[in-house]
């Protein structure tokens, strides 16, 4: 582990953080009727160790939207869900084998909109404890990794990613790490969480 990604006081760290963001209570629920409205969870693992990694998936390539793109676990809200964090939780669980119950929710932050489905997209932070047991759902996951929070903001790691659409190539800032690529909607997401964690430090 590289020095520069230890964390002295994890635990005060975090408390500094939940401080940063919203309650999860204070999040409206989506309006009767509304069908573009999604949820994810920022999952930070703390490894016990002085360190705090970042789960991100990777979509199947069979899916119909986003598909191969590095995303956070979450999903559409639904009727079953009594709120977004419950969204959030259920398609963790479902996607990657996180139970809720192994989650310890710090609370959101405001979020954004896909471009391509105009889904308004609520973030959710939660810690999970050690190394949990992560079974990827073969229909929506292609692969699961996780980054060392102190790589998610390191410049050796910024790039950008060549992405085509109707013929047409566009660059877009990203995260390049260990051969995967954060970019777009989910790289957006992750830097309004670091600028959080920056804040949170002092």
């Amino acid at each position: 582990m590289n020095q520069a990604d230890e964390i002295p006081n994890i635990h005060e760290y975090l408390e500094r953080l939940r401080r940063r963001l919203s309650p999860a209570a204070s999040v409206a629920r989506p309006a009767p009727g509304e069908k573009r409205a999604a949820a994810v969870l920022v999952p930070l693992l703390n490894r016990g160790n002085g360190r705090i990694d970042v789960l991100y998936t990777r979509r199947s390539d069979r899916l119909t939207s986003h598909r191969g793109q590095v995303a956070f676990p979450g999903g559409r809200f639904d009727r079953r869900d009594s709120n977004l964090l419950d969204a959030a939780l259920r398609e963790t669980h479902e996607e990657v084998g996180i139970a809720p119950a192994l989650v310890r929710v710090l609370g959101s932050f405001p979020g954004r909109r896909t471009n391509q489905t105009d889904i308004a997209v609520t973030p959710f932070v939660g810690v999970i404890e050690g190394s949990p047991t992560l079974t990827p759902d073969p229909h929506e996951v292609a692969d699961i990794f996780t980054v060392p929070l102190g790589a998610l903001s390191d410049p050796r790691y910024r790039g950008k990613h060549r992405w085509k659409r109707d013929g047409v190539a566009s660059d877009f800032p990203a995260i390049l790490y260990a051969g995967q690529v954060i970019w777009g909607l989910t790289y957006s997401i992750t830097l309004t969480f670091l600028e959080l964690l920056e804040a949170a430090r002092h």
